[in-house]
């Protein structure tokens, strides 16, 4: 007894085990949530999938025969697949490929459908659809639907491997029922382009009127727009758009490929030899590919036309269908050279039919569709602004200027050298000219002048300070006590190796830096379609401008040590000095702050801004760190133009130590002299000095 039932359970084991599994791939080019042509195959491959009870049932979303080879290769040669659905033309030639490989095999069994008309082998199925006869009818309905008489296409279009046929049939159905329609379309290379399609669709309502678009997409983005727009929005890409967009969609035809997909399914697990499968609308409606729908508001003579037509195209063979013999064929064919149906004069061949490009008829081919990138510009309210700011403050500069030549013959300004102190504000000027251009629309000219004339601004107005500040340094760092003359015509070369050193780093970035305006994309928060004009330069550019900067920087440490060096120095003739060393100090830690903003990311206008804001505020606060207690000697004291200090002989206490310990060394190394016969001085002669022609700066030692 034991033994019976022992055999009793092998064989049930030996017959499931026998019992081989039903697996299945199913290829698509985009994701099911396309809402269009992948959903609906993706539905039909569920579909199947119940009805069969599957479990292995596979979905791949793959495009280009290279991809699409190399996914599907390696499993149909490890995973022992019985069918594979190859859904869309763009997987054809890999599937051919893979299938005529095995087409002999006693290994790979599986059995490939792939899109099309041709031949059938051993394991591959051939399946297509008519997909005329639903563009005819979709165009029928949009005629009838339409207030405008204006209606719009959206193909893929040849470049995407799709003919016109489609939008053809679309036309003529709508010309057939309104003769007085008039029909725009534009190809936009791809079965499934977003941007392109809301871009087309927009341009079909804004600069065309068309109340009624139709499409050949995989997606619903064309009828989107309708949506958003007003207008009647149509579902023709074979999903049934009425069951997620209402009454907003007036009008949707859906494949129901479950219908072809089961049958096919069966006959390949009951190892039916492959055949060629053809999917329209039939009279059985079991066996039609199409479910129509309409909105409430479509008016019931609309409708009784279109389901009219869908009997006609069922009840005669499709080579008779309008879309094939009409008015329009004998004239056509002709012309293009497309074949025609045998005996008949009007009627065009299938192949024919895939053959028409070009518009027939009063057809409006607008094109393919191209994207149009909108520029970014500068805010032009912030364009405006800096130039306002910056106009005003050359005004102010221009008048301190002007104050400098008026009042040059007073202590305060003529102590401090007219000439240098115009260089300085003219600094100032270039700086604030630069700001104005850097904000300007870009250009190749543009960005070469802003760094120009900001750079050149900085070295004039920097090295003017830093050099008159070296000047007061070497006056009295003066260990010795001797008479030092350091006039203007000694300091020009000094300044002027300032600007050589600014000028030769600049040539470099024209030159061989390649600064110029390019178009960017892709950079700060732009769209994908959206490009802004900036400054670009190579690496060698890029080096020089932080050569640039770190000269910048040297020479503000220049400055910073000898106004730290002469920080002892309290005689008011050169009080500058310390006015000079607060606007070095105020550069360098304006700086010190705004470096690392720089260095963190900012887009192109925060970065404008920021460098703008810094370059008036540096500018601007150093001229009047250094420039207003000059003016304010100059008023503030009506009768001689200045304050008294500057009119006397003043004596440094500092000067007169070091002198004291000078002269007790020279008398503790003398033979028969006394240490000291007198008190020794340090003076600086102002009215001596400040009348000097030659704009001299001296040092006097005086004994009293």
């Amino acid at each position: 007894m034991i033994k019976l039932i022992l055999s009793i359970i092998f064989i049930i084991c030996f017959i499931i085990n026998s019992i081989e599994s039903f697996k299945m791939i199913t290829l698509t080019t985009g994701p099911p949530s396309d809402l269009g042509w992948n959903n609906m195959i993706n539905q039909g491959r569920i579909g199947v999938t119940k009805a069969m009870d599957i479990e292995d049932s596979r979905l791949f979303v793959v495009s280009g025969r290279n991809d699409t080879y190399d996914l599907l290769l390696p499993i149909i040669q490890n995973d022992d697949i019985d069918l594979v659905i190859c859904s869309s033309l763009d997987h054809g030639d890999a599937c051919k490929e893979i299938a005529a490989m095995y087409v002999n095999s006693t290994e790979i069994k599986t059995q490939f459908l792939v899109r099309g008309s041709g031949a059938t082998t051993k394991n591959l199925i051939q399946f297509t659809y008519n997909y005329a006869s639903v563009n005819y009818l979709s165009g029928m309905f949009a005629g009838l639907q339409t207030k405008t008489n204006k209606i719009g296409f959206i193909s893929p279009g040849i470049t995407a491997g799709a003919s016109d046929c489609f939008v053809y049939a679309f036309w003529l159905g709508a010309k057939h029922v309104n003769p007085n329609i008039k029909f725009y379309y534009y190809n936009i290379g791809s079965y499934l382009d977003r941007d392109k399609a809301k871009g087309a669709a927009e341009d079909l309502i804004d600069i065309y009127d068309c109340d009624v678009i139709g499409d050949t997409l995989d997606d619903f983005t064309a009828s989107n727009v309708a949506i958003s727009r007003g207008r009647y929005a149509i579902g023709t890409n074979g999903f049934p758009q009425r069951d997620v967009y209402g009454e907003n969609v007036v009008y949707t035809y859906a494949y129901n490929w479950t219908k072809y997909f089961i049958p096919i399914a069966s006959a390949v697990k009951n190892k039916i030899a492959p055949s060629k499968w053809y999917a329209d609308f039939n009279k059985d409606n079991n066996l039609s590919l199409y479910d129509l729908s309409f909105g409430f508001q479509v008016s019931a003579e609309t409708k009784f036309k279109i389901i009219n037509q869908t009997k006609s195209f069922a009840s005669y063979v499709r080579t008779l269908h309008p879309y094939f013999c009409n008015e329009y064929m004998e004239a056509y064919t002709q012309k293009y050279n497309l074949s025609r149906q045998p005996n008949t004069t009007n009627c065009i061949t299938t192949t024919g039919f895939i053959g028409i490009d070009a518009p027939v008829g009063d057809m409006n081919y607008l094109g393919n569709y191209t994207i149009k990138f909108s520029k970014v510009e500068f805010q032009k309210s912030i364009q405006i602004g800096f130039s306002i700011v910056c106009g005003l403050l050359i005004g102010f500069v221009i008048l301190m200027m002007i104050g400098i030549v008026k009042y040059q013959d007073t202590p305060s300004i003529r102590s401090a050298s007219p000439f240098f102190l115009n260089l300085t504000l003219l600094g100032g000027v270039i700086i604030f000219i630069g700001i104005i251009v850097w904000v300007a629309p870009i250009s190749t000219h543009q960005c070469n002048a802003r760094f120009w004339l900001v750079t050149i601004g900085f070295s004039t107005l920097i090295g003017s300070l830093v050099v008159k500040n070296v000047r007061i340094w070497l006056i009295f760092d003066n260990p010795e006590l001797k008479i030092r003359t350091i006039t203007n015509n000694q300091l020009f070369p000094w300044v002027g190796l300032c600007l050589l050193i600014n000028i030769v780093l600049m040539s470099v970035i024209t030159t061989v830096g390649d600064l110029k305006a390019i178009e960017a994309q892709g950079i700060d928060s732009l769209g994908k379609f959206e490009y802004m004009t900036v400054c670009k330069m190579n690496y060698t550019g890029a080096a020089t401008l932080y050569s640039i900067l770190a000269y910048f920087g040297t020479l503000l440490l220049v400055g910073v040590f000898v106004s730290w060096k002469i920080r002892i120095v309290h005689i008011e003739e050169f009080s500058e000095c310390t006015a000079i060393a607060k606007t070095l100090y105020s550069i360098s830690f304006c700086l010190f702050v705004i470096v690392p903003l720089m260095i963190s990311p900012q887009d192109k206008q925060s970065e404008t801004i920021i460098l703008c804001v810094t370059g008036i505020f540096i500018t601007i606060g150093a001229l009047l760190i250094f420039f207003l207690p000059k003016f304010w000697r100059i008023f503030g004291n009506t009768k001689q133009g200045s304050h008294e200090h500057f009119t006397q002989r003043k004596q440094s206490a500092i000067a007169t130590a070091r002198a004291e310990s000078a002269n007790r060394n020279n008398s503790s190394n003398s033979f028969g002299f006394s240490k000291s016969t007198g008190q020794l001085g340090n003076t600086v002669s102002g009215s001596e000095s400040l009348n000097d022609d030659s704009n001299e700066s001296s040092l006097s030692n005086e004994t009293k």
